[in-house]
């Protein structure tokens, strides 16, 4: 199975930057608080469409999950960088935002620091990279939707909470098995939703965010509309695509529920969302999709499509294959369109990709197949928030923006630890002009139905 687990082996290991681990404290507060927003300021949902002042809110967003390590202060010209990115998403109609707010210190996989150093332990120059971002997007009226952990291992994940509860080693992600290399290491991740061990070291971490006093603007993120909406997880599953998973689905329905409820009862004002796939992390089945979203906490629905990773394209050029494998595309979301339709919510779709011609990765590589792709998608979006579907909202994966191969090569890192060189091969790139128009054009629609 191809999944976008091993596609991104060596994505981004949310840092191997040394930075200092911090115990307990949010860290020196600013001098002044600021009073808590208007209910008004937060997006809602009524009549199963979001709402952002009391306008319909449509958008075409981009994941930018390395945005708080850009914005960490000890990471020299990060700041700047950052800066000037979101300044050009803004001018191309961007205003929301997908990212990481929960990585692990992945231990045996990767070595390097998250959020969560270990039990008990936050790294607050990451959450003073998140507090810069948090204030910088509300500069330029963005909204940004936070994910907590990650099933898969490229930032720590679950994994890591299982081995906290248990102490039992992490398997190795790139161990070969049969069928699924990283069948071991999906099976132990998913015993996360069973453990009270790590349930409790998980709410912790969702409590110190939740209830993080901004150091730069003084309002406890809870109270912050600029944040749309927690997110569960990245990518939750119940484990590998084998009957026997089917005995987790309980575990995995349950801490859905709870875990929506414990997020809601603290930040009342802002939406939650799971970060689950789709039917495609439910071990294919709908009514576990359903069941997923069922709880009243979940206040939208939410979609991963990945044509490449599923097997469904193998060539990186337009052709029929990938004629056959848009079409796929297309008839997968309407699937979700009309699951979110039985659960009375809005859906979005909020990681989406395909690489460049010939998977370069380099500014030069061209975007012809790219373009296309994201020509029909967001077509799909606006028609879709034009008749008052379902879909109402799709986050591209991923924004790259300023990084280079070239700047990988001088750094000689090879393994996305610094995130000023990382390049995914489905990133778009500061420098991919006809990309952005696309972008640009797509989102003024959008906007233009609200008036």
């Amino acid at each position: 199975m191809n999944t976008k687990q091993f596609t991104r082996r060596n994505f981004i290991k949310t840092t191997a930057l040394a930075l200092p681990l911090v115990a307990a404290g949010c860290g020196s507060g600013p001098t002044q608080t600021q009073p808590a927003a208007p209910a008004g300021d937060f997006v809602t949902i009524r009549n199963r469409r979001f709402e952002r002042g009391g306008q319909p809110y449509c958008f075409i967003g981009a994941n930018f999950h390395l945005a708080a390590m850009l914005g960490n202060p000890d990471l020299p010209g990060g700041r700047v960088r950052l800066v000037r990115e979101l300044d050009q998403l803004q001018s191309i109609g961007i205003s929301n935002l997908r990212v990481l707010a929960g990585s692990e210190d992945p231990l045996a996989q990767n070595g390097g620091p998250g959020f969560t150093g270990r039990p008990g332990q936050w790294n607050e120059t990451f959450l003073r990279g998140l507090d810069f971002v948090l204030v910088e997007m509300a500069k330029r009226n963005m909204t940004g939707v936070l994910y907590l952990t990650n099933y898969w291992e490229w930032s720590g994940g679950m994994a890591v909470y299982v081995h906290w509860a248990t102490g039992e080693p992490i398997p190795d992600p790139n161990t070969p098995g049969a069928g699924n290399p990283g069948a071991a290491h999906m099976t132990y991740a998913a015993r996360f939703y069973g453990l009270p061990r790590a349930q409790e070291l998980f709410r912790s971490h969702i409590t110190r965010v939740l209830h993080r006093r901004n150091t730069i603007n003084g309002r406890s993120y809870d109270e912050d509309p600029t944040i749309m909406a927690w997110q569960l997880s990245n990518e939750p599953r119940p484990g590998t695509d084998v009957p026997a998973t089917e005995a987790n689905l309980p575990a995995f329905y349950t801490w859905m529920d709870e875990t929506a409820r414990f997020i809601k009862e603290r930040a009342p004002h802002q939406l939650v969302s799971t970060g689950n796939e789709g039917t495609m992390g439910c071990l294919g089945k709908t009514d576990a999709y359903l069941k997923v979203h069922q709880s009243p906490a979940v206040d939208y629905v939410t979609l991963h499509v990945w044509v490449k990773n599923w097997g469904w394209l193998k060539e990186s050029h337009l052709g029929p294959q990938y004629d056959e494998a848009v079409t796929r595309a297309v008839q997968h979301i309407e699937q979700h369109m009309a699951l979110a339709d039985q659960l009375g919510k809005p859906l979005v779709m909020e990681e989406f990709g395909i690489d460049r011609d010939d998977g370069r990765t380099d500014a030069d590589g061209l975007t012809t197949m790219r373009d296309d792709y994201y020509a029909k998608i967001f077509q799909r979006v606006l028609a879709s928030c034009q008749t008052g579907g379902a879909l109402q909202a799709t986050n591209f994966w991923m924004w790259s923006g300023e990084a280079t191969a070239a700047a990988r090569a001088r750094t000689g890192r090879t393994d996305t630890a610094e995130p000023r060189a990382y390049v995914d091969v489905n990133g778009v790139l500061a420098t991919d002009r006809t990309t952005l128009d696309i972008i640009r054009a797509h989102n003024r629609q959008l906007a233009n139905l609200a008036g």
